[in-house]
């Protein structure tokens, strides 16, 4: 009688064995990556260096980058920052107007009123007889703060300006508008608009919660080559 029983048994326990192997693996855990706009372009280098991990990404305007909830963050930077934080590039915030303004070149003074509003009409600084129109980002964009704090020295944009919800918008706008005026990356210019000032060249960040742990570990200094 101990024979069939024996067969039985490992009859049930190859059957056993065949399932538990056939189960389906837990798929990895995503790397939870916060961006800016402005980071955007960089986001290759980052799925390059992250290899088989899979990214969950999510644009959120400097201001609102919350590192509780994100494994990394890239931003344009110039800020104080409480967690530790990798320079792996930099990029020139420019000013920018239609191909077709008068005005070919600014000086650091120009744009600065222009923006500020002390200049309000082209003609004043050799343009033709017509209305400036500024064009800015919101105050929570990395692109916004620092050319606010580099370039505007902090003083405020003239209340006319008008908002871009992000750079698409911008270039739309400026590429719409003889008379208007903005602010884009140098990797996200397009061919519609001409750069007229480089304002100022800025550290692009990956930025962590802590020290590098995990799938995070490696990306800095795989970002930094």
């Amino acid at each position: 009688m101990s024979k069939p029983f024996s067969l039985f048994t490992s009859l049930f326990l190859l059957l056993f064995t065949a399932c538990a192997s056939a189960s389906p693996t837990p798929e990895a855990a995503a790397l939870r990556v916060q961006y800016t706009f402005a980071a955007r372009p960089w986001l290759t280098d980052l799925a390059d260096c992250a290899g088989e991990t899979i990214l969950a990404l999510e644009q959120r305007p400097a201001g609102l980058l919350d590192l509780s909830s994100a494994d990394l963050a890239l931003r344009l930077g110039d800020v104080d920052l409480a967690s530790p934080a990798y320079q792996i590039d930099s990029e020139d915030i420019l000013v920018i107007v239609h191909p077709q303004n008068s005005v070919s070149s600014l000086s650091a003074e120009d744009v600065l009123a222009l923006f500020t509003g002390a200049v309000t009409d082209w003609q004043e600084i050799g343009g033709t007889d017509a209305p400036v129109q500024v064009w800015v980002f919101a105050a929570g964009e990395d692109i916004q703060q620092i050319f606010a704090a580099e370039t505007l020295s902090g003083a405020p944009v003239v209340s006319t300006a008008r908002l871009a919800a992000g750079p698409e918008a911008m270039a739309q706008a400026v590429a719409e508008d003889v008379n208007a005026v903005g602010l884009l990356t140098r990797s996200l210019l397009t061919a519609d608009v001409e750069a007229v000032y480089s304002a100022v060249t800025a550290p692009v960040l990956v930025i962590l919660p802590d020290e590098p742990q995990g799938d995070a570990a490696s990306l800095p200094a795989c970002l930094q080559k």
